[in-house]
């Protein structure tokens, strides 16, 4: 498990590598590289903010570098601001960079779950304190989901949230319409987990505290026993429609003298 996500440290460094790179490339050729890595990852992750800043700043450096250009030659003060000015940008564009590397590997994690929509921006609020109509679509439940997960320490409940994430692909990929149902009837286990990862950060240790814990992972483990029972019974329902459906298209061939007894 990685730094970040549940993926590995290798697979989190090799999405960060460009970052890294930016950081090592100190001198503008001719101008920094890491406005082209934001759009790279805001075009990635679908962060329209990233996207704003990135444009600003590439536009910042190719100022700089039009200014540099202009002052060419001579140590006057508007070559020695254009160069402060490219030190300002290095800093302040790889600062962006790394203290963005967080989301965007959440994001990318998520990519590889469901496709993504665009989002104004990483903000944790952004994600998990909107309306309650807007919580309810398939990719904020699973990156509240995602979310919680890195947040609570508790490997029982990481299986079971990997669980229920799983299931719901499944039912997703099988019936939109059910998945959208499930989404109403399930919406209190982003609750149970926000409420247990409240209890975990108190760092209260008595009676109180592990019995509510307990009682609210017995409640994750329940709820992903439930809709494993959900998705088995829509799965169930889909074979029998099959099997239906294929009775009757072979006794079609059979009353047509298609195929022999």
């Amino acid at each position: 498990m990685g730094l970040v996500t549940k993926k590995s440290k290798g697979w989190e460094l090799r999405q960060l590598t460009w970052t890294f790179i930016s950081i090592l490339a100190i001198l503008p050729i001719p101008v920094h590289i890491f406005p082209f890595i934001m759009l790279s990852q805001a075009k990635k992750s679908k962060i329209r903010s990233w996207y704003a800043t990135a444009l600003i700043l590439l536009m910042a450096e190719i100022a700089l570098f039009a200014s540099f250009v202009y002052f060419f030659g001579t140590l006057s003060q508007g070559m020695l601001l254009t160069l402060g000015g490219y030190v300002s940008s290095y800093i302040v564009g790889n600062g962006l960079l790394l203290s963005r590397a967080k989301p965007y590997l959440r994001r990318l994690e998520l990519a590889e779950i469901r496709p993504l929509a665009w989002i104004p921006s990483a903000s944790p609020k952004n994600l998990l304190q909107l309306p309650q109509a807007t919580l309810d679509t398939p990719q904020l439940f699973v990156e509240r989901l995602l979310h919680w997960r890195k947040e609570i320490d508790n490997k029982t409940i990481h299986q079971n949230i990997d669980r229920i994430i799983h299931l719901f692909q499944l039912l997703e990929q099988k019936d939109k319409m059910e998945a959208e149902k499930f989404l109403v009837r399930h919406s209190t286990i982003v609750s149970v987990l926000m409420k247990y990862d409240e209890i975990e950060n108190s760092r209260l240790h008595n009676t109180v505290t592990v019995e509510s814990k307990r009682k609210l992972e017995q409640v994750i483990v329940q709820a992903a026993a439930a809709i494993e029972q959900e998705v088995t019974n829509q799965i169930k329902l889909g074979i029998l429609d099959v099997s239906a459906e294929t009775d009757v298209y072979i006794q079609t061939l059979r009353n047509r003298n298609l195929l022999k007894e």
